[in-house]
């Protein structure tokens, strides 16, 4: 689903960063308040991703697409969870990447190298890459127990149905699995 578009609050940094790796249009901004992550999101048609229970709540009440981040979730679990919840392709593209500093679309320079459209930024396939795409395999893997224990659970009744998107279903997500 490239087609989503994200906005994630100051306390989730990192995630915002992996996601615009995933090809993801996914605004942040460390010093930005909440009525502005709700007009923005309303405006752009943007999923909030947030771990702020009140901006959550505001968010909800304006009927606005918005996740509740799992505080003890790290980043393989989180990615696992956000896949399973709006289909997020777990596949590193660096051809599809955007800039993680700034969201723009990266050009390629040449065979090995990408610059960002908007800032200048250059980015290569390096070791980091590597670790990239170890840990996007490790959150397919997540991904994949995780959709096989939640489609038994609900074969068999012992998960309700809740509504999509309440604060309830929020706590109900998926729980990763722990290795």
């Amino acid at each position: 689903m490239q087609n989503s578009k994200f906005i994630v609050d100051a306390m989730l940094g990192k995630l915002a960063i992996w996601l615009r790796i995933l090809g993801y249009d996914t605004f942040y901004s460390n010093n930005i308040e909440d009525w502005k992550i709700l007009k923005i999101a309303e405006n752009d048609k943007r999923i909030i991703l947030t771990r702020d229970r009140g901006l959550y709540v505001r968010a909800k009440k304006k009927k606005l697409e918005c996740f509740l981040v799992p505080i003890d979730y790290d980043i393989v679990d989180l990615l696992a969870l956000l896949s399973i919840k709006y289909d997020i392709d777990l596949t590193a593209d660096i051809n599809a990447s955007r800039c993680s500093e700034c969201n723009g679309v990266l050009m390629k320079v040449n065979d090995n190298r990408w610059k960002c459209s908007k800032c200048g930024k250059e980015y290569w396939k390096g070791k980091h890459w590597r670790t990239i795409t170890e840990i996007l395999i490790k959150a397919e893997a997540k991904k994949e127990q995780n959709e096989l224990s939640f489609n038994s659970r609900s074969r068999y009744g012992r998960r309700e149905d809740s509504n999509k998107g309440s604060e309830e279903s929020n706590k109900e997500e998926i729980r990763i699995n722990q290795k």
